[in-house]
């Protein structure tokens, strides 16, 4: 759960840097896991909500340096800095 957690959160980063005005629809892949999600800017927000394998649901926010929300109805909570160390190490395997 962690580690998809963190997939999903160095996706956010990624995301969260480049995120567009209104919502923009998106998609990739990580470890056989295909994420669809769309991202909203609120402000200094940017909201990120979609699914994971067309099943499990996941909505963040990310604002400063944190991420925050719910991803398969549970919280999460993890710094920006922690999905872009995760984001860096799956890019050098």
């Amino acid at each position: 759960m962690i580690k998809t957690v963190f997939a999903i959160g160095a996706a956010v980063a990624a995301v969260a840097t480049t995120a567009a005005h209104a919502e923009d629809a998106r998609t990739f892949s990580h470890d056989g896991v295909h994420y669809n999600y769309t991202t909203e800017q609120k402000g200094k927000v940017t909201v990120i909500e979609g699914t994971a394998s067309g099943q499990v649901p996941f909505r963040l926010y990310v604002a400063g340096n944190r991420v925050t929300g719910t991803y398969n109805s549970r919280n999460v909570n993890f710094r920006l800095a922690d999905a872009k160390g995760a984001l860096a190490a799956a890019t050098a395997q």
